[in-house]
């Protein structure tokens, strides 16, 4: 019987190590390309292993990075969340001071100055006397103003009746309204200031006559109109109670009195809401 064709026969022998027998495997070509399958096959699964390796750990950084990121966001949440609670804060601290100084903040500006400072008419009315409960500040709220370091600004605002007599025409806002109180007095009587501030003008008016108006700091300002003499000039330094006119019936007047009015930011409000005290 014929030779058959002999399979092709690889040797594979394997030096272990210190000197021990060598050993010998024979593999048949079949049994070769087995072996190099098997090994391509782990090292195509270790190279893959690497890969998802390096994957799961650049995940795991982006997520702690963006988990540093959201705390550092939730920080600076917070930051602004008390900083917003901070200003509202304030903002009603504020709102107490300036209720406490007797500030309404909702007045707008603008509005021309008007009335002709007419003295006709009776209503009655005694100044201080429960003329329409003024809403200015009492002593128990200036003692407050006080204790939050406020006591400088209180002397200033014009809570002071500037003279006592009767209200011979109220303020009003009807039609052209007449913007200020006027305040029945003889002649030559004694006209104080409402409160500590600077004589920003002091002289003649076509309307009001001889005329001083005052700043009395925080956009508020006061009017003294139809004076007989005045005592002050424009820059003096003025005291709350301090004489600074006399009253008559200058300018556009029919009968001795004085004309006053207080402004904020330039818009004319009723005396009343003010004044509260008397010398």
């Amino acid at each position: 019987m014929a030779a058959g064709k002999r399979k092709a026969v690889f040797s594979v022998i394997l030096v272990p190590s210190g000197g021990a027998k060598p050993r010998t495997f024979a593999l048949s070509r079949r049994g070769l390309w087995a072996l190099l399958a098997a090994a391509s096959v782990v090292a195509a699964l270790v190279v893959f292993s690497v890969i998802v390796l390096a994957q799961m750990g650049w995940f795991s950084f982006t997520v702690a990075r963006l988990k540093r990121e959201n705390a550092e966001l939730k920080e600076e949440h917070g930051k602004v969340a008390r900083l917003e609670q901070e200003l509202k804060r304030l903002g009603l601290v504020e709102r107490k001071l300036l209720a406490l100084l007797g500030i309404d903040t909702a007045q707008g500006t603008g509005s021309s100055r008007g009335g002709t400072g007419s003295g006709s008419g009776a209503y009655g009315a005694k100044t201080g006397e429960g003329a329409g409960a003024p809403a200015g500040l009492d002593a128990q709220t200036r003692q407050a103003a006080g204790r939050t370091g406020t006591a400088a600004y209180t002397r200033s605002l014009p809570t002071l009746w500037p003279v006592l007599g009767e209200i011979s025409r109220p303020f009003s806002y009807e039609g052209d309204g007449h913007k200020g109180l006027d305040i029945a007095t003889p002649n030559g009587t004694q006209v104080k200031a409402a409160g500590d501030g600077t004589v920003e003008f002091a002289g003649q008016d076509d309307v009001f006559g001889l005329m001083i108006i005052m700043n009395h700091g925080a956009g508020i300002t006061t009017l003294y109109g139809h004076n007989s003499k005045l005592a002050v000039a424009r820059g003096d330094e003025v005291l709350r109670g301090q004489v600074i006119a006399y009253s008559g019936t200058s300018g556009r007047s029919s009968a001795p009195h004085l004309h006053f009015e207080i402004s904020r930011y330039g818009r004319q409000v009723n005396p009343l809401t003010f004044l509260s005290d008397r010398e």
